[in-house]
């Protein structure tokens, strides 16, 4: 009978087996683990891109625009400096643009 040198026994030859057994199904359930892992990463990456886009586009949007243009008329409308030729027109709109436009702020930052 031919002795096998990695396994000179039947009790060892069981248990290196088990051990391989045991390190095989480890090694298979850490693959599986790292699996989720990407497939979490690559659902994540594909959200922030599409939270990315919808930002850009909320950004761009026409209502942005047209905010953006009812400002500059307020501007044009009531700032004081485009007043300066009568003292009363100037401190009156003065006064609204000062009461006004920490709103007009206020309402663009949301």
């Amino acid at each position: 009978m031919a002795v096998n040198r990695l396994c000179p026994s039947a009790t060892q030859c069981t248990n290196l087996e088990t051990r391989i057994q045991i390190m095989e199904g480890e090694l298979t359930r850490l693959r599986e683990l790292d699996s989720i892992r990407e497939d979490i990463a690559n659902l994540l990456r594909e959200e922030n891109e599409e939270l990315r886009q919808r930002l850009q586009a909320a950004e761009n949007t026409p209502d942005n625009d047209r905010f953006r243009r009812v400002k500059v008329a307020i501007s044009k409308a009531l700032h004081p400096n485009n007043f300066a030729h009568d003292e009363h027109e100037t401190a009156l709109r003065a006064e609204i643009f000062k009461q006004l436009w920490p709103e007009i702020e206020r309402i663009e930052k949301r």
